[in-house]
């Protein structure tokens, strides 16, 4: 018997027609264009995050955590702890921005990778970088986070891949979420890099188009 686990609510093809004008309209059809905008301005404003935010969307979560990591400006080969229990993904985008990935394990009650647990990780060796994952949706503890960086002077990245209004931003912490058909707020495919430094979220969208300079992002 099957189960459904996530029913998707998807709009009709008469809902979607105007947003389809609207594009023909604009002339727009890529590189961050007017509905774009629109739909960055409706993100932050579902994100939790005290204070002032910045993002920027991605063709996909794997890119935005792929950015993230490269525009961090950390040496090449450097290490970067993550969960043993996540997707593939996780993984992927710290190879493939030219990192180590070093594997940790997860609490057991709750299958996130605690600071505490990034702490004993950090005493067996060095590490340069943390990713932790919202696993299942739950979020990560962003103040916890926030207090493991201004201890270690670590850069954190969450995956939050399946976490889209639910897990926060905090003032130290990047956070990614994706936008794929299979997560709590899908568009096909996509993804949101958010953070309170705007600076690293206009790096990363200049990152998105070779280098040229676009349009400032939300929040720069």
């Amino acid at each position: 018997m099957n189960i459904p686990l996530l029913v998707p609510s998807m709009p009709t093809a008469q809902e979607l027609l105007p947003w389809l004008e609207k594009i023909d309209h604009n002339r727009w059809y890529t590189n961050y264009g007017p509905l774009n905008a629109q739909f960055e301005r409706e993100l932050a404003r579902i994100i939790p995050c005290a204070g002032e935010l910045a993002l920027t969307t991605v063709s996909n979560c794997t890119v935005g955590l792929e950015l993230a990591l490269t525009e961090l400006g950390l040496a090449p080969g450097a290490r970067v702890l993550i969960p043993a229990i996540t997707f593939v993904a996780t993984g992927t985008s710290v190879l493939r921005a030219g990192f180590v990935p070093v594997l940790a394990d997860v609490d057991p009650d709750t299958w996130l990778m605690t600071p505490d647990i990034a702490r004993r990780a950090l005493a067996q060796g060095p590490l340069d970088a943390v990713m932790p994952v919202s696993t299942f949706g739950l979020a990560q503890d962003v103040a916890a986070r926030d207090e493991f960086s201004d201890q270690t002077g670590l850069p954190v990245v969450i995956d939050a891949a399946g976490a889209m209004g639910n897990q926060g931003v905090g003032r130290r912490t990047t956070v990614v979420f994706s936008l794929h058909a299979t997560k709590s707020l899908g568009c096909g495919e996509g993804g949101v890099v958010a953070s309170r430094d705007a600076g690293l979220i206009g790096r990363i969208r200049r990152a998105t188009n070779f280098g040229i300079d676009l349009e400032s992002p939300i929040g720069e």
